[in-house]
């Protein structure tokens, strides 16, 4: 880059709205040259189709600057769980086939995705890049059914729970 340096030695604990949030030395004491610049790529993932909601539906990616969709070859909850994790929810319910929220449109970009379940983000996880050879078409878009939010149950200090899109489910530890 050029210009001045406004930030050196950001640190955020991952809560912070915006990056200015984040501690960081001001530009006077700044021994920071440019080429130390930071940069930021994010991979980015959305639930789309019919009757899909923020929890639940169709799984896209953006591509270079393209959305496509994710074929089912392969598709299990590990993959739906880093999936439901990428998107702020604790964990998958289900990891639905054969285009369940309706068939996408555009490119198919992965395929045979293999996740363990572990890995932050689906991009993270082992798979292959979509071409005619795997046979897949858009009615065999993969999706996802992420458990929506944690929740207390009543009267227990030892118990917690989620809401799993409209029923409740406790669990002692």
């Amino acid at each position: 880059g050029t210009g001045p340096i406004l930030m050196d030695n950001v640190r955020c604990r991952g809560s912070e709205a915006k990056l200015q949030y984040c501690s960081s030395t001001s530009q006077q004491n700044s021994y920071c040259g440019h080429h130390e610049d930071a940069s930021v790529s994010c991979a980015t993932i959305r639930l789309r189709g019919e009757n899909a909601t923020p929890s639940e539906g169709r799984v896209e990616v953006l591509q270079n600057g393209v959305w496509g969709t994710v074929c089912d070859n392969g598709w299990d909850i590990d993959d739906a769980t880093v999936v439901c994790r990428q998107l702020g929810y604790s964990r998958a319910l289900s990891a639905p086939r054969r285009a369940a929220y309706g068939q996408g449109t555009g490119p198919i970009l992965m395929t045979y995705v293999r996740c363990r379940g572990s890995e932050a983000k689906l991009q993270d996880c082992p798979f292959r890049k979509y071409s005619s050879y795997y046979s897949c078409g858009h009615s065999k878009d993969a999706s996802v059914s992420c458990a929506t939010r944690p929740f207390q149950v009543e009267n227990t200090t030892d118990s917690y729970g989620e809401m799993d899109n409209g029923s409740t489910t406790a669990t002692t530890q």
